[in-house]
């Protein structure tokens, strides 16, 4: 029996920093089988290349992995941090909403810091966030584009506070990371350590106090 209303969130948790975490005839069934299924997909800028085969250095080469993308079946696409030429100290969330009955799509970017440290579970968090955000907002747009923009501001304002507070616990608890770490190599007491603060932070998912704006990608 087909459930109309079905959504499905993928995760494409293929990698990050330029290694894979997984085979890489993963890739291939990712793309091929998994992403025609999604209702919305969330990589980040190293998975996005794997699945498109597009090196993304600018926002027209993020612009061009969505719609890559798009093209797979795929309505909703958040790449959720990108690393663009000049700009070290900022990351930009990239997205796009195709509505394919129209043929229009809502492409957007939004900034925010790129903070210092070691933080566990960020793309699994966001990824919940940005579902359960678009999930309570489509019905309100209905067939007009901009739930998923909006979807990704709250997301990635809940987001930008508890990642400062697991932050502040770091320096805190004084927990380091020595430095050039392989990920793989990092002990799971220190993985521990730095686990998002969502519980001690949990104020911040329904009443973020950070704001952020998306801007359209013309």
């Amino acid at each position: 029996v087909t459930n109309p209303g079905l959504r499905f969130v993928l995760d494409p948790v293929l990698g990050d920093d330029g290694a894979l975490y997984v085979p890489e005839e993963l890739v291939a069934l990712y793309r091929d089988v998994l992403c025609p299924l999604a209702s919305l997909l969330t990589p980040n800028q190293f998975e996005a290349e794997l699945l498109t085969g597009i090196t993304i250095a600018s926002l027209e080469d993020a612009r061009r992995a969505c719609d890559k993308l798009h093209k797979l079946g795929i309505p909703n696409v958040v790449i959720t941090s990108t690393l663009l030429n000049g700009s070290e100290n900022t990351l930009h969330l990239v997205g796009s909403e195709m509505d394919f009955a129209t043929g229009k799509s809502d492409q957007f970017f939004i900034e925010f810091p790129r903070l210092e440290g070691y933080f566990t579970g960020t793309g699994d968090f966001f990824a919940a966030l940005t579902m359960a955000r678009h999930a309570s907002l489509a019905p309100q747009f209905g067939t007009r584009l901009g739930a998923l923009a909006r979807a990704c501001e709250l997301a990635t304002a809940t987001q930008a506070g508890i990642m400062e507070a697991t932050q502040q616990h770091q320096k805190a608890t004084g927990v380091a990371v020595p430095p050039n770490l392989v990920r793989g190599t990092r002990p799971s007491d220190m993985v521990r350590g730095f686990e998002l603060r969502i519980i001690p932070s949990q104020s911040l998912i329904t009443n973020p106090t950070k704001q952020f704006t998306a801007t359209r990608i013309q």
